[in-house]
C-alpha cells in the first residue's frame, strides 16, 4: 500500500464526498478516484458504498480508516524521531501564497529566531491555498496559511485577517464601478478556475462572463490586469498594496469577509516548539480579527 492513497482514503472516509476530498487534497477527482481503485484492488473487498450521494465506509472500510490514521501518524512520529536521533536541528516547515509569507510568517519568524535560535525554519511559497492545506493535511508541512476553506477537527486554524473575492482592473483601464457592464463587453476576464474555492464561488453565484480566459496563477493575473487591458478576479490579499496606492480598482465584490487563516494538524501541536510557533503567531495577528 502507498501512503499517498492511504491518505487519500482517509480523506474521502472524513469529507463522505469525493468532490470535496479531491478539494481538500488538490487533487483532480479521477485521481481521487483511482487512489481508491488501487486499495480496493489491493485489499479485494470494496471500502465505500453511496447513501444519498455520499460514501459511507463498509465494513472492511471502517477498519482499514482506524489502522490507517494509526498508520500516518506513526510515520510523522517516527520521522520527528529520526530526526531527533540524527541529532538534527528541528525544523519547521511553513507554505503560504507570497503574499502572506511577506505579510504574516516572515514578520513572526524575526521574532520567534530570536527566542529558539536553534530552530530552523523552511519557507515556501505555493501557487493556491488549496495547494497549501494539502501539504498540511499530508504532513509535508508544519503550517500554512490558507484562505476561507472548510477544515476538519483534525486541522487546528486561527483566523489572522480577512479578505475578499473581487473582480477588479487598473485604474488606468476602469476606474467607475457603476460602468462595471461596458468593461464585461469590452474586456476579457482573467480567472484561474483551476482553485476550487473561486471555482465554486463563481459557479455558485451563477456568474457569467462574456469572455473569460483561464489562467493559473495569481501573480499573472494581477500583473496582466495592471499592464494591459483585462479585468481579473482574485483575492484582496493578492492586490492590497495596489488598491491602497489607488493603482487598482475593485469593480465588484463577490464574497466579503473571508477568513485567512493559520492552520496546522492538531496531533502536531502536541510538539511544544511547533505549539510555541502556532500560539505565538495567532497572538501576535489576532487584533486584525477585531477590525
Amino acid at each position: 500500500m502507498e501512503i499517498r492513497h492511504l491518505q487519500t482514503f482517509q480523506i474521502v472516509a472524513e469529507e463522505k464526498r469525493l468532490i470535496q476530498a479531491a478539494m481538500r487534497l488538490n487533487y483532480s477527482q479521477p485521481t481521487v478516484t483511482k487512489h481508491l481503485q488501487h486499495l480496493e484492488d489491493e485489499i479485494g473487498l470494496p471500502l465505500f458504498e453511496k447513501v444519498d450521494n455520499k460514501r459511507q465506509l463498509t465494513k472492511a472500510g471502517e477498519i482499514l480508516y482506524e489502522h490507517a490514521k494509526n498508520i500516518l501518524n506513526e510515520m510523522f512520529t517516527i520521522q520527528r524521531k529520526i530526526e531527533e536521533f540524527q541529532g538534527e536541528k528541528q525544523v519547521i516547515r511553513i507554505c503560504a501564497l507570497d503574499e502572506h509569507c511577506d505579510r504574516f510568517f516572515l514578520p513572526h519568524i524575526v521574532h520567534f529566531q530570536k527566542k529558539n535560535p536553534d530552530i530552523l525554519i523552511e519557507v515556501y511559497a505555493v501557487d493556491s491555498s488549496d495547494e497549501a492545506l494539502k501539504k498540511v493535511v499530508q504532513n509535508e508541512m508544519d503550517f500554512a496559511i490558507v484562505n476561507g476553506r472548510t477544515l476538519n477537527a483534525d486541522v487546528s486554524n486561527q483566523c489572522i485577517d480577512y479578505e475578499s473575492l473581487v473582480l477588479f482592473s487598473s485604474s488606468k483601464v476602469a476606474h467607475d464601478a457603476a460602468q462595471t457592464e461596458n468593461y464585461l463587453a469590452k474586456y476579457p476576464v482573467l480567472v484561474d478556475l483551476r482553485a476550487p474555492f473561486i471555482k465554486f464561488e463563481i459557479l455558485n453565484k451563477g456568474i457569467h462572463f462574456p469572455n473569460t480566459i483561464h489562467c493559473n496563477s495569481d501573480e499573472s493575473i494581477k500583473n496582466a490586469v495592471l499592464n494591459h487591458p483585462y479585468l481579473g478576479v482574485i483575492g484582496t490579499s493578492r492586490i492590497k498594496k495596489e488598491i491602497e496606492e489607488g493603482t487598482a480598482t475593485i469593480l465588484e465584490t463577490y464574497t466579503s469577509n473571508i477568513p485567512v487563516k493559520l492552520i496546522a494538524l492538531t496531533k502536531n501541536l502536541s510538539n511544544p516548539i511547533l505549539q510555541d510557533f502556532y500560539s505565538s503567531m495567532s497572538k501576535m495577528y489576532r487584533p486584525l480579527t477585531d477590525n
